[in-house]
């Protein structure tokens, strides 16, 4: 997911139509792919959550091969990884009484 988001924000305006034509094919906000950044603690959570919500368009985007992003394509078993560790950490940090102890091996 990383990749494909740094390929599609820093592409020719090629990809940037090409995701825009996806997004409104599937009915979906028209939003730019979220970028990890390791600077930002929870970047990686906002593009995989982002990634998730969007699936049914970053698949339909990956499968243009003439984009030549097929090489980026999750298949069914990462996606389900995607989303249970995402579940995971959203149940673990949103506990009533999380403490630092707690949270900072978690990051």
């Amino acid at each position: 997911i990383r990749k494909l988001a740094f390929k599609i924000i820093h592409s020719t305006t090629i990809l940037l139509l090409a995701w825009k034509a996806v997004l409104k094919e599937h009915g979906l906000p028209e939003k730019i792919m979220l970028r990890d950044v390791s600077t930002r603690w929870n970047s990686t959570f906002d593009m995989s959550d982002f990634a998730v919500e969007y699936e049914v368009a970053i698949d339909t985007i990956m499968d243009k091969h003439k984009l030549g992003l097929s090489s980026y394509a999750l298949d069914e078993h990462e996606w389900e990884l995607l989303r249970q560790v995402l579940k995971d950490a959203t149940l673990y940090f949103s506990r009533s009484m999380p403490n630092l102890v707690m949270v900072i091996p978690a990051v």
